[in-house]
């Protein structure tokens, strides 16, 4: 009997100190943020401005938004504004995105040069809650 017990309690010492080795489900990826990435595939205009095809939004499900575009003016000393809209899958206004460091949802670029060409990486944030019910973006802009 005696023989028994040890064996069962080395047993389950054994399963409990592998079952604390092992990681739990869900936190193989808990650091990576989930993100979604909405693309346009033509040419943005606004009086004498433009961005390029292909210019992207990454919304990550943490609140962090990263804008990368190519944009330029046909005309010199201009300015891109744009705002960044969040909309659910009826396209309902959820909100817009924020310039990183601020409260302001303007983003700004200015083309000092006509006919130039300027690579424009932004950062903002959005509430992280509305992640999950974001399904299209939209963009209010001027020039």
């Amino acid at each position: 009997m005696k023989i028994r017990r040890m064996i069962a309690t080395a047993a389950t010492m054994g399963a409990l100190t592998l079952g604390l080795a092992l990681p739990t489900t869900g936190t193989a990826n808990a650091s990576a943020p989930e993100k979604v990435t909405f693309t346009w595939n033509g040419f943005i205009t606004s009086g004498d401005c433009e961005i390029m095809r292909g210019a992207t939004w990454t919304l990550f499900s943490d609140g962090r938004a990263q804008f990368d575009g190519t944009v330029s003016s046909t005309d010199g000393n201009d300015a891109w504004l744009m705002r960044a809209q969040l909309l659910d899958g009826n396209s309902a206004l959820l909100g817009e995105i924020r310039v990183s460091g601020s409260t302001s949802t303007k983003f700004v670029k200015n083309l000092p040069r006509a006919w130039s060409r300027y690579r424009w990486f932004a950062q903002g944030r959005f509430d992280p809650s509305l992640f999950p019910l974001i399904e299209r973006m939209s963009l209010r802009k001027h020039c």
